[in-house]
């Protein structure tokens, strides 16, 4: 019978425990009633100027949520919250952590979005347990040289801030798969990044490089690459050795050709080659089979190779703002198009083929040179949305009325004729047509 009642006594126990671990006391005076049985907190509000110092009494808190305050410091008692394993100081006024901060060696995640914070303390480096920072919209500029001795960092997103460079000891976080540092400062990246063999996601958009080191080649798990918005003229030869690539994206930069390499990715999936300054594509481009968006937006495109009816297996393809003045017939053989951005190009007339793109279902062709559009149009059944505003259309084909799913038509700036133009209305009365 003893045993039974302590074994009662020990469930109970258990479930008191949980109990209290699940509840989240939302000011520091409630939960400094009884301190040892808190183990969340969140704090919110600008009417918060500080933390006192008695939150070091929370022994047992494992979760601290600071948030929209006007704090500017912290209290060097929060060092003794040896139990901490999240921090979340987003949309404060937090300039600097104290030196205390190294001593949560239980701490896996941080984020300081939307703060005045601009480096980490040297003891930042003892923060052992550490798996997650999140750092975006700061003035952060800087990390210390002791992030290396962080070995169990696999997420780092710096963003929005004002980073310049990054430590050499970077390279020494083995077990790092994802990299995001977009929209600072950085100029180079140390060659010691070519030792983060674990890493799957690179972002470096929004930055200043102009190239790489040659280290990168050595990212063989690479799966995302972004290095769009900088200044790269040309792309280093090693990013060929970058096999398990699925996401590339180089655009926003000043690039005039494409290497080779590039058509070798056979995983690629998404590849954004627009905002730059390209004048032809290699007929290789059919080799990347798998590609399911290609974006050549904004380049001086004349032309579409032949092979690019290979990629049968592309649903977006954005070729706005080029200097194509056709398309070639292979273009209907990419029957799984979806999304087909052709706006602001030369374009005089469309392939014969390109009625068999059944899947299309919207369709962008403002701003070129057509006269007609195909006959048999009304056979692209999963059409709802046609934008062919700023042609020289005099008319629309019969078929189109066949559109049942046609949800909105933009034919503005053409030469139809109002009696036309009100019969289209009264055929497809549920359609938005702007002729104006």
């Amino acid at each position: 019978m003893k045993r039974i009642f302590i074994l009662i006594l020990f469930i109970v126990s258990n479930i008191s425990l949980n109990a209290q671990e699940d509840k989240t006391y939302q000011s520091i005076e409630e939960a400094l009633i009884n301190p040892d049985q808190v183990f969340s907190l969140e704090l919110r509000g600008e009417e918060i100027i500080e933390i006192p110092r008695t939150i070091k009494k929370l022994k047992n808190l494992k979760y601290l949520s600071i948030e929209n305050t006007q704090l500017t410091s912290l209290p060097k008692g929060i060092g003794k919250l040896k139990n901490l394993t999240s921090l979340d100081f987003r949309m404060n006024h937090i300039k600097s952590l104290p030196k205390s901060f190294g001593k949560l060696k239980k701490l896996k995640s941080i984020n300081l979005t939307d703060s005045k914070i601009t480096e980490f303390p040297e003891s930042f480096g003892k923060l052992i347990s550490l798996e997650r920072i999140l750092i975006t919209i700061t003035e952060f500029e800087k990390l210390p040289e002791s992030i290396g001795k962080l070995k169990n960092l696999n997420y780092i997103n710096i963003s929005t801030s004002q980073l310049t460079n990054l430590p050499k000891s970077i390279g020494d976080l083995e077990k790092l798969e994802k990299l995001m540092l977009g929209g600072n400062k950085i100029t180079v990246l140390p060659e010691s990044i070519g030792n983060l063999t674990n890493l799957k996601i690179l972002f470096l958009i929004d930055n200043q490089f102009t190239t790489l080191p040659t280290s990168i080649g050595k990212l063989t798990n690479l799966e995302e690459l972004n290095i769009s918005n900088n200044h790269f003229k040309d792309l280093l030869e090693s990013i060929g050795k970058l096999t398990k690539l699925r996401v590339l994206d180089v655009g926003g930069n000043t690039l005039t050709n494409l290497p080779d390499y590039i058509t070798t990715f056979k995983g690629l999936t998404t590849l954004n080659l627009g905002k730059n300054q390209l004048n032809v594509l290699p007929k290789s481009i059919g080799n990347l089979i798998n590609l399911y968006s290609l974006n050549l937006y904004s380049n001086q495109l004349e032309t579409l190779p032949e092979s690019i009816g290979n990629l049968t297996r592309l649903e977006e393809l954005y070729i706005t703002n080029n200097k194509l003045s056709s398309l070639p017939e292979s273009f209907g053989n990419m029957t799984n198009l979806k999304m087909l951005y052709a706006d602001k190009n030369q374009l005089k007339s469309l392939p014969d083929s390109f009625v068999k793109l059944e899947n299309l279902s919207s369709l962008k062709l403002s701003e070129n040179q057509l006269t007609t559009l195909p006959e048999s149009i009304g056979e692209m059944t999963r059409l709802g949305s046609i934008e062919v505003d700023n042609n020289q259309l005099t008319s629309l084909p019969k078929s189109i009325v066949n559109l049942k799913d046609l949800y909105r038509v933009q034919i503005a700036e053409n030469h139809l004729k109002r009696e036309e133009m009100q019969k289209l209305i009264t055929l497809l009365p549920g359609c938005d047509w702007s002729f104006e």
